[in-house]
């Protein structure tokens, strides 16, 4: 007995509709395995670091063969590239939490400090990927989906941009003030690194110290 029109759903018929429903599922398939090969890259990556990762060890912590994962990334730098790029998104959206946290432009540069410094204490592997072991990733092209997920500073530049503005700030050019925090937690971070038995209070109690110096000088 053949199709009527009252059995035909809107937008196709009955196989077009099969067909589309399978195709989507073959998408979200493919999405998940991705999703899971960077969550078990990130994972793997956070316990042995560059050197001794591999893509053979993410395959075994799936189950799946090495082949697998070359159908989704070409080798161990660009599987690690978008495991950085992630630890960016993390980052970026932390930053984020900061900057609305707070009010006016000296408060939200403190809460962003705070930040960047417990995130790189918390993340010590992922933060040298990064920034320290393979920092050429930053001038990579960003692959689709990640296209604006580096400028995670973006954030902090509208905070001294919008301080400007309201004249919280000494006049100087944006950079002068970006420049200065990163350069000061980076080296925070860089220190823990070095010297991970120096305490998380230590340094957030360095970074605040700096804070105070640093808002007698931008202070109008």
């Amino acid at each position: 007995m053949g199709e009527t029109k009252a059995d035909i759903p809107v937008g196709g018929t009955r196989q077009q509709r099969l067909r589309q429903a399978s195709a989507e599922r073959r998408t979200r398939q493919k999405l998940d395995l991705r999703r899971t090969i960077l969550d078990a890259a990130t994972d793997l990556f956070e316990k042995e670091g560059y050197e001794r990762f591999s893509l053979r060890q993410v395959a075994e912590a799936i189950g799946y063969s090495p082949t697998t994962i070359y159908l989704y990334f070409t080798d161990k730098d660009d599987l690690l590239h978008h495991v950085a790029l992630e630890g960016f998104r993390s980052f970026g959206e932390d930053l984020q939490r900061a900057f609305d946290s707070a009010e006016g432009a000296l408060d939200r540069v403190q809460a962003m400090g705070l930040a960047y410094l417990r995130f790189g204490i918390t993340h010590p592997l992922h933060y040298r990927l990064m920034f320290m072991v393979r920092g050429e990733f930053l001038e990579r092209p960003n692959p689709p989906g990640y296209e604006s997920i580096i400028d995670s500073f973006g954030v902090l530049q509208r905070a001294v941009e919008e301080g400007l503005a309201r004249g919280e700030l000494r006049p100087q050019p944006p950079e002068v003030y970006t420049s200065h925090l990163w350069s000061h937690v980076h080296g925070l971070v860089s220190l823990h690194l070095a010297t991970p038995f120096l305490p998380r209070e230590s340094l957030e109690g360095l970074f605040l110290a700096h804070m105070e110096v640093f808002r007698r000088g931008a202070h109008p």
